[in-house]
């Protein structure tokens, strides 16, 4: 137990210092480069997230009274010589460089930032006032809140500016938390699995440092919040605790809708069981409708509850059109026309193609370990048979695919426009599948079972051809 605890330990350990000197390293790069902080994707949920704060919670998010900001957004034309002769008055620090959003912003001393802004309103039209960080340079940015994704990844986000600061490295903190806790996920999943410590460990310390692992759990996009829940969705079902394991999947979802697409495998995990009691066709099609039903009422419901702040301030209405019709519309679209940042096609991920630009100079692409992950995309259809010999082989199979199939649902629907760094999603399935595959699966019983039962198969196609 005291060796378990301090593995343990060691792994947490060095998973926050992975992701947090990762995370540190974009807000370097980002201040060496004079940008605004931002990092990819999250010029929108961050951006959202502070909109949120401010217009439905009514908050403003901390800094130091000595260096805080407001975001300015006004109409027309200004005067930029005046506005800094203004700001040099009250002692006021001004970025102007926005193209997109008609707006600039200002820092310095928050009182003297009150009277900077009420002697500018005499000579321009400011239409809108964000406090806190600069925001992202794009129109509409001041009201967007991301009404395409359910709302609890902002609203942690929001809660970080408001309690902790309004800064990267203090957005990117819970994405880096829940980072080090899916690594630790990894390990103990791994080690229920398997009974041994050095394979769960090995497999943890892969997961972690796979560059796409890396990436997202440094940056605060919403999958990596919905990677940690579909884990612990994982981690639950290996236990047969199916109703946690639903709840976990349920909560995935409530950061971005593809942390639904853990309730597949859970279903026909679910399935197994309860056809062990009653092996009929009738109890198949009663679990399936009654689980099926019983995930979209709780989905549902847990979904309007964390989204009743969104509902008060902008209608129930306009909550149901946009957040829920709208949002499945735009999940099932191609989402960009024009210049756009490269999509994929959920095997892309497997097979390293089309990946996802993070960053640039340096260039940081959202991908998986290709020939990693390659291998796990062959095996998958090579080594189906042992699905039914090896139940832990199974269960790893069947989370692997069963999300992976979430996926090619939505691109067979029309969302067309995926981005490899979803495939984050897939990451602790894909190393717990790669290891547990060599390490235990690759044996000469089980090469000559599925050598069987693809021979079984063959000469069963050609007595149906030849009949």
């Amino acid at each position: 137990m005291v060796r378990e605890r301090i593995v343990v330990i060691v792994i947490a350990v060095i998973a926050i210092m992975v992701f947090a000197l990762n995370a540190y390293h974009f807000e370097e790069l980002e201040s060496v480069k004079m940008g605004k902080g931002y990092v990819s994707d999250e010029v929108w949920y961050v951006g959202s997230a502070r909109t949120i704060l401010v217009k439905v919670f009514g908050l403003e998010p901390r800094m130091p009274e000595d260096n805080y900001g407001y975001t300015i957004i006004y109409n027309g034309q200004i005067d930029y010589s005046l506005i800094m002769r203004i700001a040099g008055k009250f002692g006021v620090s001004i970025r102007s460089d926005y193209s997109d959003l008609k707006a600039f912003h200002a820092s310095g001393y928050k009182g003297n930032l009150t009277l900077f802004i009420d002697e500018i309103k005499k000579y321009i039209s400011v239409s809108d006032i964000i406090p806190g960080w600069m925001m992202p340079d794009h129109n509409g940015i001041n009201n967007y809140i991301n009404q395409e994704h359910p709302p609890l990844g902002k609203y942690i986000t929001a809660a970080v500016m408001y309690l902790v600061g309004d800064q990267p490295l203090y957005w990117r903190l819970p994405v880096v938390l829940l980072g080090a806790l899916s690594v630790i996920l990894v390990y103990s999943s791994m080690r229920k699995l398997t009974g041994n410590i050095v394979v769960a460990f090995a497999t943890s310390l892969l997961f972690m440092v796979d560059p796409l692992t890396r990436t997202l759990f440094s940056i605060v996009l919403l999958d990596g919040f919905t990677t940690f829940f579909s884990i612990l969705s994982f981690h639950y079902a290996v236990d047969r605790k199916y109703h946690e394991s639903l709840i976990a999947g349920i909560i995935a979802g409530l950061f971005k809708f593809t942390g639904l697409f853990t309730l597949i495998p859970l279903l026909i995990l679910y399935l197994r069981r309860e056809l062990r009691k009653n092996p009929s066709f009738a109890n198949l099609v009663y679990t399936t409708i009654v689980f099926i039903l019983a995930a979209t009422s709780l989905f549902l419901l847990a979904f309007t509850c964390v989204s009743i702040p969104l509902i008060r301030y902008m209608g129930l209405g306009n909550w149901v059109k946009h957040s829920l019709l709208g949002s499945i519309e735009w999940h099932t679209s191609i989402k960009c026309n024009g210049p756009c940042p490269g999509s994929s096609s959920p095997w892309d991920w497997f097979l390293g193609v089309n990946g996802f630009t993070v960053y640039v100079d340096p260039t940081v692409v959202a991908m998986g370990f290709y020939p990693f992950w390659s291998t796990v995309l062959v095996s998958l259809v090579l080594l189906a048979p042992l699905i039914i010999k090896d139940k832990r082989y199974g269960i790893l199979w069947i989370y692997l695919v069963g999300v992976f199939t979430g996926y090619l649902i939505v691109w067979a629907m029309g969302g067309r426009s995926q981005y490899s760094f979803y495939s984050v999603q897939l990451a602790p399935f894909t190393y717990m599948y790669l290891v547990y595959m060599v390490v235990y699966a690759l044996n000469k019983n089980n090469i000559t079972y599925v050598g069987s039962s693809y021979s079984k198969l063959f000469s069963y196609i050609v007595k149906l051809l030849l009949s």
